[in-house]
């Protein structure tokens, strides 16, 4: 992913300022300033308009999203509204002035000249000049070069990556496609096999087409195939629904179409309830077929045990067996373990077999895994065969082998009720599974309590 585009020296608010007070003029200066600086010989009479190209990536270097869009609107106002007319100026000397723009010293200079010379770019070119800014090390015109291919020929710019001609586009690329033209962009996703292009786009365009019309997004998602993808964009709609109006969120939720898209939709709404309104996110709980909710007993569990454990267990005893009773044990079991692991470890010995006390003891274990990694094997020991003890068994030994991997051997080899395949497949997932970023927050998280 390309990196922020407001460099550390230019914030946003200054660099906005400044395009205010300084104006079009300026902006068309800069310009003939750049062409100079890479030609020698450029026209003043140049056309200046520049398409809405986006400046940031959501989220980096404390940039929000909104604020992006902010700066966007205003660097397209400055630069101009009208469509470019054709270039007066040769391609190579379009990009030849693309790098030296890059070379000033001055932020507002850099992106004026930058994103002025972009726009001057035809589709025919735009290839090229991405490639050779990727070569220059030149984030600043990746980005605005992405943002440009997508707006003026996205299926040509994905034909050539696809048919092996160039590296696939960025984030920059797929977010102002589904800005620009969602349909087409979701249409286009809907087909990629599976694989890190679609991963990558997943992220860009249901993310940008969720939050920009959320309930436009809800029936995109009716058209999309039942599964993660359908998923996530229900999801995320919903979020952006929930933000300004949760009750809104739930009535879109409660009324798509069966199916786990739906399931996902109130699971997301419920855990979002749940944090502004734990009351509520109780009574939908109750109220939901029991095998609605996932995340969302989870969440809710977890806050009543903050307030007291037995609250917790008075509420999720009554809930009705399935996902929902489950996903509460979970959230009790991850929460009482960071508290009082005795007492929790206590309340699973009273659970019967079943999916609810599955749940909770792989909870339990990987919440206490950290601190004692032999007692957590030992309770994920307990769990029926199936992924579910494979899960946790693995990430616990991968943890146990970093703090003591002698010990982890010993005990993986002792293990009851364990086959000679079973062992060597655990060691084996364990050592390939470990996750350093996991273990640091673990570890951290450990040295908290």
């Amino acid at each position: 992913m390309s990196k922020n585009l407001l460099s550390s020296s230019l914030g946003l608010p200054l660099l906005t300022a400044a395009a205010i007070v300084l104006g079009i003029p300026l902006g068309r200066s800069l310009q003939q300033s750049s062409q100079r600086a890479a030609s020698g010989a450029a026209s003043s009479e140049s056309a200046t308009a520049s398409p809405r190209l986006a400046l940031s990536k959501s989220g980096q270097n404390g940039v929000s999203s909104e604020a992006a869009d902010a700066t966007d609107a205003e660097f397209s106002r400055l630069l101009g509204e009208t469509t470019l007319a054709e270039s007066k100026r040769t391609p190579l000397q379009i990009m030849t002035s693309i790098s030296a723009a890059f070379e000033e010293k001055s932020d507002l200079r850099r992106f004026l000249g930058i994103y002025e010379s972009v726009s001057e770019l035809g589709k025919e070119s735009i290839g090229e000049a991405l490639e050779r800014a990727r070569a220059e090390n030149n984030p600043i015109a990746i980005r605005a070069l992405e943002r440009r291919w997508a707006e003026i020929d996205p299926e040509g710019a994905t034909k050539e990556w696809q048919e092996g001609k160039g590296k696939p586009p960025g984030d920059a690329f797929f977010g102002a496609w589904a800005k620009a033209n969602p349909a087409g962009a979701l249409r286009w996703f809907s087909n990629l096999p599976e694989g890190e292009i679609r991963k990558e786009a997943s992220v860009a365009i249901l993310d940008r087409i969720a939050k920009a019309d959320p309930l436009r997004a809800l029936d995109f998602a009716n058209q999309l195939a039942e599964g993660k993808d359908q998923s996530l964009l229900v999801t995320r709609a919903l979020a952006a629904l929930g933000t300004k109006d949760p009750n809104t969120a739930l009535a879109a939720a409660q009324s798509l179409p069966d199916g786990p898209g739906r399931k996902a939709g109130l699971d997301s709404v419920v855990t979002q309830i749940a944090t502004t309104n734990l009351e509520e996110a109780q009574k939908l709980a109750k109220e939901l077929p029991a095998n609605t909710l996932s995340g969302a007993g989870s969440v809710i569990a977890g806050a009543l045990v903050r307030q007291s454990p037995e609250s917790a267990l008075e509420w999720a005893s009554v809930l009705p067996d399935g996902t929902t009773k489950a996903s509460a044990y979970a959230g009790i079991a991850r929460e009482w373990a960071s508290r009082d692991v005795v007492a929790a470890a206590t309340w699973l010995d009273t659970l019967p077999k079943g999916a609810e006390r599955d749940s909770a003891v792989a909870s339990f274990a990987d919440r206490t895994a950290p601190r004692d990694p032999e007692g957590a094997a030992a309770w994920a020991s307990t769990l029926p065969q199936g992924e579910q003890r494979t899960a946790v068994l693995t990430q616990t030994l991968a943890i146990w082998q970093r703090l003591n991997p002698a010990a982890a051997a010993e005990w993986l080899a002792k293990a009851p009720d364990m086959s000679a395949s079973e062992r060597e497949a655990l060691s084996e997932a364990a050592s390939k599974r470990f996750d350093p970023q996991r273990f640091r927050q673990f570890r951290e998280r450990r040295a908290g309590n």
